[in-house]
Protein backbone atom coordinates (compact mmCIF):
# COMPACT_ATOMS: atom_id res chain seq x y z
CA UNK A 1 0.00 0.00 0.00
CA UNK A 2 2.82 1.98 0.97
CA UNK A 3 4.28 1.40 -2.86
CA UNK A 4 0.93 2.68 -4.49
CA UNK A 5 0.96 5.40 -2.31
CA UNK A 6 4.54 6.84 -3.56
CA UNK A 7 4.00 5.57 -7.17
CA UNK A 8 0.65 7.62 -7.42
CA UNK A 9 2.46 10.64 -5.76
CA UNK A 10 5.09 10.59 -7.96
CA UNK A 11 3.05 12.27 -11.47
CA UNK A 12 1.51 14.52 -9.13
CA UNK A 13 5.11 16.04 -7.59
CA UNK A 14 6.21 15.55 -11.29
CA UNK A 15 3.24 17.91 -12.89
CA UNK A 16 3.51 20.30 -9.91
CA UNK A 17 7.05 20.66 -10.64
CA UNK A 18 6.16 21.10 -13.91
CA UNK A 19 3.82 23.63 -13.56
CA UNK A 20 6.19 25.64 -10.85
CA UNK A 21 8.73 25.90 -13.74
CA UNK A 22 6.44 26.95 -16.22
CA UNK A 23 5.53 30.01 -14.14
CA UNK A 24 8.91 31.05 -13.36
CA UNK A 25 9.94 30.98 -16.96
CA UNK A 26 7.08 33.46 -17.46
CA UNK A 27 4.56 31.03 -19.41
CA UNK A 28 1.23 32.94 -19.19
CA UNK A 29 -1.80 30.55 -16.98
CA UNK A 30 -5.27 30.77 -16.26
CA UNK A 31 -7.21 32.68 -18.91
CA UNK A 32 -4.65 34.42 -21.15
CA UNK A 33 -2.81 31.23 -21.40
CA UNK A 34 -5.63 29.00 -22.57
CA UNK A 35 -6.16 32.68 -25.11
CA UNK A 36 -2.86 32.32 -26.23
CA UNK A 37 -2.74 28.45 -26.65
CA UNK A 38 -5.83 28.52 -29.41
CA UNK A 39 -3.60 30.83 -31.95
CA UNK A 40 -3.60 29.37 -34.69
CA UNK A 41 -0.13 27.66 -35.86
CA UNK A 42 0.24 27.22 -32.31
CA UNK A 43 1.46 23.91 -32.36
CA UNK A 44 3.83 24.61 -35.17
CA UNK A 45 5.26 27.54 -34.00
CA UNK A 46 6.57 25.32 -31.13
CA UNK A 47 7.57 22.91 -33.61
CA UNK A 48 10.07 25.82 -34.87
CA UNK A 49 10.93 26.77 -31.70
CA UNK A 50 12.26 23.72 -30.96
CA UNK A 51 13.85 23.26 -34.24
CA UNK A 52 15.49 26.47 -33.49
CA UNK A 53 17.15 25.66 -30.16
CA UNK A 54 15.09 28.43 -28.55
CA UNK A 55 15.03 27.97 -24.38
CA UNK A 56 11.07 29.83 -24.69
CA UNK A 57 7.77 27.31 -25.80
CA UNK A 58 5.41 28.75 -27.96
CA UNK A 59 3.10 30.03 -25.12
CA UNK A 60 5.66 32.25 -24.04
CA UNK A 61 6.71 33.11 -27.61
CA UNK A 62 3.45 33.86 -28.64
CA UNK A 63 2.73 35.66 -25.06
CA UNK A 64 5.73 37.78 -25.71
CA UNK A 65 4.58 38.70 -29.59
CA UNK A 66 1.04 39.37 -28.04
CA UNK A 67 2.15 42.06 -25.63
CA UNK A 68 4.72 43.56 -27.85
CA UNK A 69 2.41 44.05 -30.53
CA UNK A 70 0.14 45.40 -27.83
CA UNK A 71 2.95 47.71 -26.98
CA UNK A 72 2.97 49.43 -30.07
CA UNK A 73 -0.02 49.53 -30.82
CA UNK A 74 -1.23 51.97 -27.53
CA UNK A 75 2.52 53.93 -28.86
CA UNK A 76 1.11 54.72 -31.94
CA UNK A 77 -2.12 55.82 -30.65
CA UNK A 78 -0.74 57.80 -27.77
CA UNK A 79 1.60 59.49 -30.27
CA UNK A 80 -1.82 60.24 -32.54
CA UNK A 81 -1.17 58.07 -35.00
CA UNK A 82 -3.98 56.20 -36.60
CA UNK A 83 -4.94 52.97 -35.32
CA UNK A 84 -4.05 50.98 -38.73
CA UNK A 85 -0.63 52.04 -38.66
CA UNK A 86 -0.32 51.06 -34.95
CA UNK A 87 -1.91 47.48 -36.45
CA UNK A 88 0.70 47.10 -39.37
CA UNK A 89 3.66 48.18 -37.19
CA UNK A 90 2.48 46.07 -34.80
CA UNK A 91 1.88 43.02 -37.09
CA UNK A 92 5.24 43.34 -38.65
CA UNK A 93 7.35 44.47 -35.70
CA UNK A 94 6.27 41.98 -33.30
CA UNK A 95 4.80 38.78 -35.49
CA UNK A 96 6.53 38.90 -39.13
CA UNK A 97 10.10 40.08 -37.71
CA UNK A 98 10.38 37.51 -34.84
CA UNK A 99 9.11 34.61 -36.82
CA UNK A 100 11.43 35.65 -39.14
CA UNK A 101 14.49 35.59 -36.88
CA UNK A 102 13.06 31.97 -36.34
CA UNK A 103 12.82 31.03 -39.93
CA UNK A 104 17.09 32.39 -40.56
CA UNK A 105 17.92 30.81 -37.27
CA UNK A 106 16.39 27.25 -38.06
CA UNK A 107 17.86 27.45 -41.86
CA UNK A 108 21.35 28.18 -39.95
CA UNK A 109 21.38 25.35 -38.06
CA UNK A 110 20.13 23.13 -40.69
CA UNK A 111 22.74 23.90 -42.75
CA UNK A 112 25.21 23.59 -40.09
CA UNK A 113 23.83 20.01 -39.51
CA UNK A 114 23.50 19.13 -43.03
CA UNK A 115 26.99 20.11 -43.63
CA UNK A 116 28.15 17.93 -40.94
CA UNK A 117 25.51 14.90 -41.31
CA UNK A 118 27.41 12.77 -43.49
CA UNK A 119 30.83 12.72 -41.96
CA UNK A 120 28.44 11.84 -38.97
CA UNK A 121 27.34 8.97 -41.45
CA UNK A 122 30.67 7.94 -42.22
CA UNK A 123 31.85 7.84 -38.59
CA UNK A 124 28.94 5.16 -38.01
CA UNK A 125 30.26 3.19 -40.80
CA UNK A 126 33.71 3.11 -39.46
CA UNK A 127 32.23 1.70 -36.08
CA UNK A 128 30.36 -0.86 -37.86
CA UNK A 129 33.20 -2.08 -40.12
CA UNK A 130 35.18 -2.53 -36.89
CA UNK A 131 32.73 -4.68 -34.77
CA UNK A 132 31.22 -1.95 -32.63
CA UNK A 133 27.34 -2.34 -32.57
CA UNK A 134 24.65 0.32 -34.09
CA UNK A 135 24.20 1.71 -30.74
CA UNK A 136 27.63 2.47 -29.88
CA UNK A 137 28.31 3.86 -33.18
CA UNK A 138 25.60 6.32 -32.28
CA UNK A 139 26.72 7.15 -28.80
CA UNK A 140 30.30 7.74 -30.50
CA UNK A 141 29.17 9.95 -32.86
CA UNK A 142 27.65 11.93 -30.00
CA UNK A 143 31.02 12.34 -28.64
CA UNK A 144 33.07 12.70 -31.60
CA UNK A 145 30.45 14.97 -34.01
CA UNK A 146 30.54 18.72 -33.57
CA UNK A 147 27.18 20.65 -32.99
CA UNK A 148 24.81 20.79 -33.82
CA UNK A 149 24.89 17.04 -34.91
CA UNK A 150 25.90 16.22 -31.67
CA UNK A 151 23.44 17.36 -29.84
CA UNK A 152 21.03 15.24 -32.01
CA UNK A 153 22.44 12.14 -31.35
CA UNK A 154 23.12 12.85 -27.44
CA UNK A 155 19.41 13.22 -27.42
CA UNK A 156 18.97 9.49 -29.40
CA UNK A 157 21.72 8.15 -26.96
CA UNK A 158 20.47 9.53 -23.75
CA UNK A 159 16.86 8.18 -24.83
CA UNK A 160 18.12 4.57 -25.33
CA UNK A 161 19.75 4.76 -21.96
CA UNK A 162 16.37 5.14 -20.03
CA UNK A 163 15.42 1.81 -21.87
CA UNK A 164 14.11 2.85 -25.22
CA UNK A 165 14.52 1.18 -28.44
CA UNK A 166 17.41 2.70 -30.68
CA UNK A 167 14.43 2.65 -33.60
CA UNK A 168 12.09 4.57 -31.44
CA UNK A 169 14.52 7.16 -30.20
CA UNK A 170 16.14 7.96 -33.37
CA UNK A 171 12.48 8.34 -34.60
CA UNK A 172 11.97 10.81 -32.01
CA UNK A 173 14.99 12.78 -32.95
CA UNK A 174 13.69 13.01 -36.43
CA UNK A 175 10.24 14.81 -35.46
CA UNK A 176 11.78 17.05 -33.80
CA UNK A 177 14.82 17.99 -36.78
CA UNK A 178 11.94 17.61 -39.23
CA UNK A 179 14.84 17.02 -41.56
CA UNK A 180 14.40 14.97 -44.84
CA UNK A 181 18.18 13.79 -44.82
CA UNK A 182 17.56 12.50 -41.18
CA UNK A 183 14.48 11.06 -41.84
CA UNK A 184 16.65 8.91 -44.71
CA UNK A 185 18.88 7.45 -41.95
CA UNK A 186 16.42 6.80 -39.56
CA UNK A 187 14.57 4.93 -42.78
CA UNK A 188 17.84 3.38 -43.96
CA UNK A 189 18.41 1.63 -39.98
CA UNK A 190 14.66 0.58 -39.62
CA UNK A 191 14.37 -0.81 -43.08
CA UNK A 192 17.77 -2.59 -42.22
CA UNK A 193 16.71 -4.21 -39.06
CA UNK A 194 13.12 -5.37 -40.80
CA UNK A 195 14.58 -6.63 -44.25
CA UNK A 196 18.72 -7.61 -43.55
CA UNK A 197 21.26 -6.40 -45.08
CA UNK A 198 24.81 -4.62 -45.12
CA UNK A 199 23.59 -1.58 -42.85
CA UNK A 200 27.34 -0.28 -43.29
CA UNK A 201 26.98 -0.50 -47.19
CA UNK A 202 23.99 0.93 -47.00
CA UNK A 203 24.89 4.00 -45.00
CA UNK A 204 28.04 4.71 -46.85
CA UNK A 205 26.23 5.06 -49.85
CA UNK A 206 23.70 7.55 -48.25
CA UNK A 207 26.26 9.50 -47.32
CA UNK A 208 27.59 10.04 -50.75
CA UNK A 209 23.98 10.55 -51.59
CA UNK A 210 23.45 13.50 -48.76
CA UNK A 211 27.06 14.84 -49.65
CA UNK A 212 26.07 15.00 -53.76
CA UNK A 213 22.76 16.66 -52.21
CA UNK A 214 24.29 19.00 -50.43
CA UNK A 215 26.59 20.43 -52.90
CA UNK A 216 23.63 20.46 -55.38
CA UNK A 217 21.13 22.62 -53.36
CA UNK A 218 24.72 24.87 -53.03
CA UNK A 219 24.89 25.18 -56.74
CA UNK A 220 21.52 26.08 -56.75
CA UNK A 221 21.31 28.59 -54.42
CA UNK A 222 24.33 30.08 -55.92
CA UNK A 223 22.75 30.29 -59.18
CA UNK A 224 19.44 32.04 -58.21
CA UNK A 225 21.31 34.63 -55.97
CA UNK A 226 20.40 37.50 -58.67
CA UNK A 227 16.74 36.94 -57.90
CA UNK A 228 16.99 36.58 -54.12
CA UNK A 229 18.99 39.66 -54.65
CA UNK A 230 16.51 41.73 -56.82
CA UNK A 231 13.89 40.71 -54.18
CA UNK A 232 15.61 42.58 -51.54
CA UNK A 233 16.13 45.55 -53.93
CA UNK A 234 12.91 45.80 -54.83
CA UNK A 235 11.14 45.28 -51.18
CA UNK A 236 14.13 48.11 -49.61
CA UNK A 237 13.30 50.28 -52.87
CA UNK A 238 9.75 51.88 -51.28
CA UNK A 239 11.34 52.45 -48.17
CA UNK A 240 14.30 54.11 -49.13
CA UNK A 241 11.90 56.37 -51.58
CA UNK A 242 9.88 56.69 -48.70
CA UNK A 243 12.58 58.05 -46.15
CA UNK A 244 14.18 60.23 -48.53
CA UNK A 245 10.85 61.77 -49.53
CA UNK A 246 10.11 62.67 -46.01
CA UNK A 247 13.34 64.47 -45.14
CA UNK A 248 13.21 66.26 -48.70
CA UNK A 249 9.75 67.13 -48.79
CA UNK A 250 7.36 66.38 -45.57
CA UNK A 251 4.32 67.90 -46.16
CA UNK A 252 4.36 65.91 -49.23
CA UNK A 253 4.18 62.58 -47.90
CA UNK A 254 2.63 63.38 -44.74
CA UNK A 255 -0.61 62.66 -46.66
CA UNK A 256 -0.69 59.11 -46.09
CA UNK A 257 -0.40 59.61 -42.41
CA UNK A 258 -2.48 61.99 -41.62
CA UNK A 259 -6.00 61.49 -44.08
CA UNK A 260 -7.59 57.62 -43.77
CA UNK A 261 -7.48 57.62 -47.62
CA UNK A 262 -3.89 57.53 -47.31
CA UNK A 263 -3.89 55.46 -44.67
CA UNK A 264 -5.88 53.21 -47.02
CA UNK A 265 -3.71 53.18 -49.58
CA UNK A 266 -0.83 52.56 -47.34
CA UNK A 267 -2.31 49.23 -45.70
CA UNK A 268 -3.10 48.37 -49.98
CA UNK A 269 0.60 49.22 -51.31
CA UNK A 270 2.10 47.25 -48.18
CA UNK A 271 -0.36 44.40 -49.08
CA UNK A 272 0.96 43.83 -52.79
CA UNK A 273 4.26 44.15 -51.91
CA UNK A 274 4.14 41.85 -49.54
CA UNK A 275 2.74 39.42 -52.49
CA UNK A 276 4.98 40.47 -54.67
CA UNK A 277 7.99 39.47 -52.82
CA UNK A 278 6.22 36.06 -51.36
CA UNK A 279 6.02 35.00 -55.23
CA UNK A 280 9.64 36.30 -55.99
CA UNK A 281 10.70 34.27 -52.98
CA UNK A 282 8.85 31.34 -53.90
CA UNK A 283 10.75 31.68 -57.79
CA UNK A 284 13.55 31.18 -56.06
CA UNK A 285 13.81 28.69 -54.14
CA UNK A 286 13.81 24.50 -55.30
CA UNK A 287 12.97 21.30 -53.18
CA UNK A 288 15.42 19.05 -54.16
Amino acid sequence: ARLKTRRAARPQSAEAALSLRKQADGAPSGLLGAIVKRLPHFESVGNRLERAGSPLNAQQFSFRCLLAMLIIIIGTRTLGKPLLLGVFLGIILAVWLPLKVLSFRIGRKQKAFLQVFPDAIDLIVRGLRSGLPVAESVNLVAQEVPEPVSGAFKHAANTMKLGVSMEKALQEVARKLNYTEFNFFVTSIILQRETGGNLSEILNNLSEVLRKRYMMRMKIKAMTSEARASSMIIGALPFLVGGAVSVMSPDYIKVLFTDYRGNEALAVAAGMMGFGMWVMNRMAKFEI
